[in-house]
């Protein structure tokens, strides 16, 4: 009788450690760095992503088409937390955590999409995806675009990539409002409204020892007034390079329709490149742009 108790405690004790050792396993760690961005995509809409208690200001997220979530740090060394992400009927719980210095090539998830309660939700993301975006303190993200304009066919596209063509002549550019990652560099140049068009100039500069491809760009604009949303801005014509080779730079002039911002406001531009890559992300404060293009 000794020997079946001895035995059943040896196998309770066995199966607790490997469920320990299971539930250890599962918990999965988020990883973010300085000056870059984490990724994380997911198969169904996120309909919560909450950090910590809700009100974690060390970590700004954003999401867009309910299936990609931006995540970046706000502060210096912020804190490791729990995240709680719930996407379809899936619920998946991870930690964020902050490393000084992280392989860009580890800042990219993909959640399982298992229904169900998850701690093992993350995997290495190999698609080459368009990054999103979004914003703000709610669980529940709303995604909004600009309504398409009736001129969005009648432009003169002659005439508007002479002037995109002279525009992006310029070389200067804001260094304050500069973002670098892997030796390739994109910063503000210039922007104007023209003839019922915003023009936005920025400038890419590639000391790595590889091309640059812009597979992607967005522009997107974010309200202070409403942080949980992100607009799209729809991208009417684009003058530069979609390839800038190893070592050199060129300029990209991006042509939306016109509209108003407010200083508290902010421009963001995306940039996807290759597979694997982390894509080149700016976020420039609207109060930098000509005072006709600001309000208050």
């Amino acid at each position: 009788m000794k020997q079946v108790l001895c035995s059943l405690l040896v196998c309770l004790l066995t199966t607790g450690s490997v469920m320990r050792a299971s539930a250890q396993r599962g918990t999965d760690t988020i990883l973010t760095t300085k000056g870059a961005v984490t990724l994380i995509t997911s198969g169904s809409p996120i309909s919560t992503f909450q950090i910590g208690d809700g009100k974690n200001t060390e970590y700004d997220y954003r999401i867009v088409d309910g299936n990609m979530v931006f995540l970046r740090p706000t502060v210096a060394a912020p804190r490791p937390t729990n995240l709680i992400v719930r996407e379809g009927e899936s619920i998946h719980y991870m930690i964020i955590a902050y490393q000084d210095k992280a392989d860009l090539t580890r800042l990219k998830y993909a959640l399982s999409g298992k229904n169900g309660t998850s701690g093992v939700a993350v995997v290495a993301h190999d698609d080459s995806q368009a990054p999103r975006a979004g914003s703000g303190q709610r669980d529940l993200i709303s995604i909004s675009n600009l309504p398409e304009s009736p001129n969005l066919l009648n432009i003169d596209t002659v005439t508007v990539s002479k002037i995109a063509e002279d525009f992006g002549s310029d070389r200067k550019v804001n260094h304050q409002h500069e973002e670098k990652i892997d030796g390739v560099s994109v910063g503000y140049a210039q922007a104007m409204t023209l003839s019922g068009m915003n023009y936005f100039c920025y400038r890419i500069k590639n000391k790595s020892k590889e091309p640059f491809k812009i597979v992607k760009a967005s522009l997107l604009h974010k309200e202070r007034k409403d942080t949980a949303s992100l607009y799209s801005m729809p991208i009417l014509y684009k003058k530069g390079p979609t390839t800038i080779a190893a070592h050199e730079e060129a300029s990209e002039v991006f042509v939306v329709p016109s509209k108003q911002f407010k200083k508290e406001d902010e421009v963001i531009i995306v940039l996807q490149t290759t597979e694997g890559k982390q894509p080149l992300v700016l976020y420039l404060p609207a109060s930098v742009l000509p005072k006709y293009m600001v309000t208050k």
